[in-house]
Protein backbone atom coordinates (compact mmCIF):
# COMPACT_ATOMS: atom_id res chain seq x y z
CA UNK A 1 0.00 0.00 0.00
CA UNK A 2 2.81 2.09 0.78
CA UNK A 3 4.73 1.68 -2.66
CA UNK A 4 1.19 2.47 -4.32
CA UNK A 5 0.75 5.50 -2.72
CA UNK A 6 4.15 6.77 -3.31
CA UNK A 7 3.86 6.30 -7.28
CA UNK A 8 0.54 8.05 -7.11
CA UNK A 9 2.12 11.23 -4.95
CA UNK A 10 4.85 10.88 -7.69
CA UNK A 11 2.48 10.90 -10.42
CA UNK A 12 0.64 14.03 -9.14
CA UNK A 13 3.51 16.22 -8.94
CA UNK A 14 4.40 15.53 -12.12
CA UNK A 15 1.22 16.94 -13.51
CA UNK A 16 1.85 20.19 -11.46
CA UNK A 17 3.14 23.16 -13.78
CA UNK A 18 5.88 25.01 -12.70
CA UNK A 19 5.51 28.71 -11.63
CA UNK A 20 4.36 31.10 -14.28
CA UNK A 21 5.95 34.21 -15.56
CA UNK A 22 3.39 36.07 -13.46
CA UNK A 23 4.22 33.99 -10.44
CA UNK A 24 7.63 34.51 -10.48
CA UNK A 25 7.39 38.20 -11.38
CA UNK A 26 4.88 38.47 -8.04
CA UNK A 27 8.32 36.65 -5.89
CA UNK A 28 10.07 39.34 -6.66
CA UNK A 29 11.50 39.31 -10.10
CA UNK A 30 11.38 40.02 -13.81
CA UNK A 31 11.62 37.14 -15.76
CA UNK A 32 12.24 37.80 -19.82
CA UNK A 33 9.62 36.05 -22.22
CA UNK A 34 11.27 32.25 -22.76
CA UNK A 35 13.28 32.22 -19.43
CA UNK A 36 12.64 30.13 -16.56
CA UNK A 37 13.69 31.22 -12.86
CA UNK A 38 15.89 28.43 -12.56
CA UNK A 39 17.80 30.24 -16.00
CA UNK A 40 17.49 33.58 -14.50
CA UNK A 41 19.19 32.29 -10.87
CA UNK A 42 21.94 30.04 -13.38
CA UNK A 43 22.88 33.93 -14.81
CA UNK A 44 22.96 35.74 -11.61
CA UNK A 45 25.53 33.37 -10.30
CA UNK A 46 27.48 33.22 -13.33
CA UNK A 47 27.79 36.92 -12.93
CA UNK A 48 28.79 36.87 -9.32
CA UNK A 49 31.33 33.97 -10.71
CA UNK A 50 32.44 36.02 -13.50
CA UNK A 51 33.04 39.65 -10.57
CA UNK A 52 34.88 36.80 -8.25
CA UNK A 53 37.64 35.70 -11.25
CA UNK A 54 38.04 39.48 -12.96
CA UNK A 55 39.17 40.74 -9.95
CA UNK A 56 42.58 41.67 -10.07
CA UNK A 57 44.90 39.13 -8.48
CA UNK A 58 46.66 39.36 -5.38
CA UNK A 59 50.15 39.11 -3.47
CA UNK A 60 52.01 38.82 -0.74
CA UNK A 61 55.13 39.49 0.50
CA UNK A 62 56.55 35.87 2.06
CA UNK A 63 59.10 36.25 5.32
CA UNK A 64 60.06 34.69 8.45
CA UNK A 65 58.42 34.75 11.77
CA UNK A 66 60.83 36.12 13.82
CA UNK A 67 57.96 35.52 17.03
CA UNK A 68 58.04 31.77 16.16
CA UNK A 69 58.73 30.52 20.20
CA UNK A 70 60.94 27.77 18.03
CA UNK A 71 62.81 29.48 15.41
CA UNK A 72 66.30 29.10 14.97
CA UNK A 73 69.42 31.39 13.84
CA UNK A 74 70.54 29.69 10.15
CA UNK A 75 74.01 29.90 8.60
CA UNK A 76 74.47 31.06 5.09
CA UNK A 77 74.67 27.88 3.10
CA UNK A 78 78.36 26.50 1.94
CA UNK A 79 79.05 23.43 0.46
CA UNK A 80 80.05 20.45 2.45
CA UNK A 81 83.51 20.66 2.74
CA UNK A 82 82.96 24.23 3.67
CA UNK A 83 83.97 26.68 1.33
CA UNK A 84 81.89 29.32 0.85
CA UNK A 85 79.37 30.61 -1.98
CA UNK A 86 80.67 33.69 -4.46
CA UNK A 87 78.19 35.77 -3.02
CA UNK A 88 75.59 35.36 -0.07
CA UNK A 89 73.17 36.89 -2.73
CA UNK A 90 73.82 33.71 -4.90
CA UNK A 91 70.13 31.79 -3.99
CA UNK A 92 68.13 35.47 -3.93
CA UNK A 93 69.01 37.56 -7.29
CA UNK A 94 65.72 36.25 -9.22
CA UNK A 95 67.60 33.80 -11.42
CA UNK A 96 68.56 30.21 -11.50
CA UNK A 97 71.59 29.02 -9.89
CA UNK A 98 74.10 26.95 -11.91
CA UNK A 99 75.61 24.83 -8.39
CA UNK A 100 76.54 21.89 -8.23
CA UNK A 101 77.17 20.00 -5.34
CA UNK A 102 76.31 19.19 -2.03
CA UNK A 103 75.23 22.02 0.12
CA UNK A 104 74.86 22.79 4.21
CA UNK A 105 74.38 24.89 6.76
CA UNK A 106 74.09 25.06 10.76
CA UNK A 107 71.37 25.92 13.43
CA UNK A 108 72.19 28.34 16.44
CA UNK A 109 70.84 26.93 18.68
CA UNK A 110 71.05 23.10 17.29
CA UNK A 111 67.84 21.68 15.93
CA UNK A 112 65.41 21.65 13.16
CA UNK A 113 64.47 24.60 11.52
CA UNK A 114 60.82 25.62 11.00
CA UNK A 115 59.09 24.93 8.07
CA UNK A 116 60.21 28.24 6.20
CA UNK A 117 63.27 30.55 7.25
CA UNK A 118 65.39 32.40 6.14
CA UNK A 119 69.22 31.76 6.22
CA UNK A 120 72.33 33.99 6.95
CA UNK A 121 73.08 37.32 5.64
CA UNK A 122 71.24 36.85 2.69
CA UNK A 123 67.87 35.62 3.94
CA UNK A 124 68.22 32.53 1.90
CA UNK A 125 64.76 30.62 1.99
CA UNK A 126 65.25 27.68 3.39
CA UNK A 127 61.85 25.49 3.34
CA UNK A 128 61.07 21.84 4.55
CA UNK A 129 60.76 18.70 2.27
CA UNK A 130 56.29 19.52 2.62
CA UNK A 131 56.60 22.87 2.44
CA UNK A 132 59.23 22.45 -1.21
CA UNK A 133 56.29 19.65 -2.13
CA UNK A 134 53.73 22.54 -2.25
CA UNK A 135 56.15 25.12 -3.94
CA UNK A 136 56.82 22.03 -6.70
CA UNK A 137 53.72 21.20 -7.43
CA UNK A 138 52.01 24.65 -7.83
CA UNK A 139 54.83 27.28 -8.79
CA UNK A 140 57.12 24.68 -10.85
CA UNK A 141 58.21 27.14 -13.24
CA UNK A 142 58.82 29.67 -11.04
CA UNK A 143 61.50 27.89 -8.18
CA UNK A 144 64.14 25.47 -8.24
CA UNK A 145 64.70 23.90 -4.99
CA UNK A 146 68.07 22.67 -3.93
CA UNK A 147 68.71 19.95 -1.67
CA UNK A 148 70.61 21.01 1.74
CA UNK A 149 72.11 19.65 4.72
CA UNK A 150 71.46 20.60 7.77
CA UNK A 151 73.56 19.83 10.81
CA UNK A 152 72.61 17.53 12.92
CA UNK A 153 69.39 17.08 11.73
CA UNK A 154 68.17 13.81 9.33
CA UNK A 155 64.67 15.28 7.89
CA UNK A 156 65.32 16.66 4.42
CA UNK A 157 65.26 20.53 3.67
CA UNK A 158 65.44 22.45 0.16
CA UNK A 159 66.56 26.05 -0.44
CA UNK A 160 63.94 27.93 -2.31
CA UNK A 161 65.61 29.09 -5.16
CA UNK A 162 62.71 32.17 -6.89
CA UNK A 163 63.96 32.25 -10.19
CA UNK A 164 61.27 34.90 -11.78
CA UNK A 165 63.05 38.98 -11.58
CA UNK A 166 59.96 40.62 -12.45
CA UNK A 167 59.84 44.76 -12.81
CA UNK A 168 56.52 45.49 -11.40
CA UNK A 169 56.66 47.51 -8.17
CA UNK A 170 54.35 50.17 -8.04
CA UNK A 171 56.17 53.79 -7.30
CA UNK A 172 53.32 55.65 -6.85
CA UNK A 173 51.68 53.30 -4.30
CA UNK A 174 54.43 52.51 -1.87
CA UNK A 175 55.15 55.00 0.83
CA UNK A 176 58.91 55.85 -0.23
CA UNK A 177 60.94 54.92 -2.63
CA UNK A 178 64.54 55.91 -3.89
CA UNK A 179 67.00 54.99 -6.33
CA UNK A 180 70.79 54.79 -6.29
CA UNK A 181 72.91 57.15 -8.98
CA UNK A 182 75.82 56.84 -10.83
CA UNK A 183 76.93 59.31 -7.83
CA UNK A 184 76.31 56.46 -5.34
CA UNK A 185 76.75 53.26 -6.63
CA UNK A 186 78.17 51.14 -9.70
CA UNK A 187 76.78 51.44 -13.11
CA UNK A 188 75.41 48.07 -12.54
CA UNK A 189 72.92 49.17 -9.31
CA UNK A 190 71.98 52.59 -11.12
CA UNK A 191 68.42 52.52 -11.25
CA UNK A 192 68.00 50.12 -8.62
CA UNK A 193 66.21 51.07 -5.13
CA UNK A 194 68.48 52.32 -2.53
CA UNK A 195 65.00 52.38 -0.13
CA UNK A 196 61.20 50.77 -0.65
CA UNK A 197 58.51 51.27 2.50
CA UNK A 198 55.44 50.21 2.38
CA UNK A 199 56.40 47.97 -0.75
CA UNK A 200 53.26 47.54 -3.10
CA UNK A 201 53.50 46.18 -6.68
CA UNK A 202 51.60 45.80 -9.80
CA UNK A 203 49.33 43.00 -10.25
CA UNK A 204 49.07 43.42 -14.04
CA UNK A 205 52.84 43.27 -14.88
CA UNK A 206 53.68 40.37 -12.37
CA UNK A 207 53.43 38.19 -16.11
CA UNK A 208 51.33 35.68 -14.50
CA UNK A 209 54.27 34.47 -12.35
CA UNK A 210 53.24 32.56 -9.05
CA UNK A 211 56.61 33.31 -7.19
CA UNK A 212 58.98 35.83 -8.18
CA UNK A 213 61.60 38.76 -6.68
CA UNK A 214 60.90 42.17 -7.30
CA UNK A 215 63.26 44.14 -9.79
CA UNK A 216 65.63 46.35 -8.46
CA UNK A 217 64.44 45.25 -4.57
CA UNK A 218 65.03 41.53 -4.65
CA UNK A 219 65.04 41.13 -0.91
CA UNK A 220 61.37 40.56 -1.25
CA UNK A 221 60.21 36.54 -2.25
CA UNK A 222 56.24 36.94 -3.66
CA UNK A 223 53.60 34.46 -3.48
CA UNK A 224 50.21 34.40 -5.28
CA UNK A 225 47.19 34.83 -3.04
CA UNK A 226 46.89 30.56 -4.24
CA UNK A 227 50.31 29.68 -2.81
CA UNK A 228 49.62 31.71 0.10
CA UNK A 229 46.28 29.62 0.90
CA UNK A 230 47.96 26.54 -0.05
CA UNK A 231 50.67 27.14 2.61
CA UNK A 232 48.58 28.14 5.08
CA UNK A 233 46.41 24.84 4.25
CA UNK A 234 49.23 22.53 4.72
CA UNK A 235 50.54 24.25 8.49
CA UNK A 236 53.12 26.24 7.76
CA UNK A 237 55.40 27.01 10.67
CA UNK A 238 57.92 30.00 10.77
CA UNK A 239 56.24 31.97 7.54
CA UNK A 240 54.44 35.09 7.82
CA UNK A 241 52.46 36.76 5.28
CA UNK A 242 51.83 40.66 4.37
CA UNK A 243 49.56 41.73 1.28
CA UNK A 244 51.41 43.72 -1.11
CA UNK A 245 48.71 44.34 -3.78
CA UNK A 246 46.56 46.65 -1.72
CA UNK A 247 46.49 50.17 -1.29
CA UNK A 248 48.57 51.39 1.49
CA UNK A 249 47.51 52.27 4.58
CA UNK A 250 46.96 56.11 5.23
CA UNK A 251 49.49 56.69 7.89
CA UNK A 252 47.81 57.95 11.26
CA UNK A 253 48.68 61.52 12.88
CA UNK A 254 49.23 61.31 16.37
CA UNK A 255 46.77 63.85 18.44
CA UNK A 256 49.06 66.24 20.36
CA UNK A 257 47.66 66.64 24.23
CA UNK A 258 47.19 69.47 25.76
CA UNK A 259 47.95 69.48 29.53
CA UNK A 260 45.37 70.70 31.44
CA UNK A 261 45.70 74.46 32.56
CA UNK A 262 46.12 75.14 35.77
CA UNK A 263 43.75 77.80 37.37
Amino acid sequence: MFRRLTQALRRLTRRIPGPSTQEATSRGGEVAPGDSPDRSRRTSAARRTSRRDSRAPRYFDLHDDYRHPARRELSDPVSVDGRKMDSVWLFTSGTPVRHRGRLKLTTEPPGPPLDFSLAGAGLTPVVSASVAAVFRELAPDDVQLLPVEVEGERERYFILVATRLVRCIDERACDEVSHYTGEDAPPERVGHYRTVRGLRIDPEKTEGARVLRTWGWPVSLIVSEGLKDALEHAGIRGARFAEVTQPAAPRRQRKSRRKPRRR
